[in-house]
């Protein structure tokens, strides 16, 4: 017919289609002809969910999980599995750990703390900065301890450096005092020895700490600072760090407002424009 006929006239109109996936009487006639591919099959919407669920219950969420996590997956997943999903966790921990490259602790003056905290913090990695006076015995209390943690986490790069000779006029007073340096920013300030357990401070107190800053993980089940302190005064002493957890979990009172407006105070990096201004200050 005419309409057949000018439809196959390469001169002659063309229709278009509208709507993607749509076909013209054209496309059609030249499909039957083949001399265009065939359309491709059609999959059913239906099909098109069930495969969707299908790879969505294929993701093992739990793979994905840290020890931390796992944790609180204590009352919806079966103990068995829990176990073996933490043993897998721990196994690829410690096959990390011996590919790190750091173990012991550094020195730090203030020549290289550019280089290695700022730059070295560089593409995630956490550089822990402990500054100390020798003639502190709260100082003394955490050397041994900063050490023994260097070890047991390898991939975290801890450093020390006497205050004055790191950053000149540094307070005495806020000694021990560390910073959680990573990406190049001083992400926390942790000053005095209360936070690491006091007068028994011990490795698995700062591993405690660490892990609550999502630094390290952890296999402790419970706070070792308050063990400490109830193997030294029974339930004597825990009322600070009953408050200290009740305001993280969102209740305060006045009184715990004002202490936690004074642990701000604290919490500023020793203020990074005077810190930065002693690093680059010449003596």
């Amino acid at each position: 017919s005419s309409s057949f006929a000018s439809l196959l006239d390469p001169n002659g109109p063309v229709a278009m289609a509208l709507c993607p996936g749509d076909t013209t009487e054209w496309d059609d006639i030249h499909r039957r002809l083949g001399n265009f591919a065939p359309r491709p099959k059609e999959v059913p919407q239906r099909e098109v969910e069930k495969a969707l669920q299908e790879a969505a219950e294929q993701v093992d969420v739990l793979d994905q999980c840290n020890l931390r996590e796992l944790d609180k997956l204590d009352d919806k997943v079966e103990e068995d599995t829990l176990i073996a999903y933490r043993k897998k966790r721990l196994a690829e921990l410690k096959a990390a750990q011996r590919i790190a490259r750091f173990g012991e602790v550094l020195h730090l003056t203030r020549t290289t703390f550019v280089a290695q905290v700022n730059e070295g913090s560089a593409g995630g990695q956490w550089v822990l900065v402990l500054l100390y006076v020798d003639a502190s015995f709260d100082c003394h209390q955490i050397v041994r301890p900063w050490a023994e943690a260097a070890q047991r986490f390898p991939a975290v790069k801890f450093m020390r450096g006497v205050a004055s000779e790191v950053v000149p006029d540094f307070p005495d007073s806020q000694t021990p005092v560390v910073f959680l340096y990573q990406n190049g920013e001083c992400k926390k300030q942790i000053s005095g020895i209360q936070e690491w357990g006091g007068s028994r401070c011990n490795t698995d107190c700062i591993e405690w700490v660490l892990s609550r800053e999502g630094i390290v993980e952890t296999e402790l089940d419970e706070d070792p600072r308050l063990r400490s302190l109830e193997d030294r005064d029974g339930n004597a002493g825990l009322g600070a760090w009953k408050r200290k957890e009740r305001r993280r979990g969102g209740e305060s009172s006045g009184e715990d407002q004002e202490d936690s407006d004074a642990e701000r105070g604290d919490d500023r990096c020793y203020s990074s424009c005077r810190f930065g201004r002693g690093l680059t200050r010449r003596s």
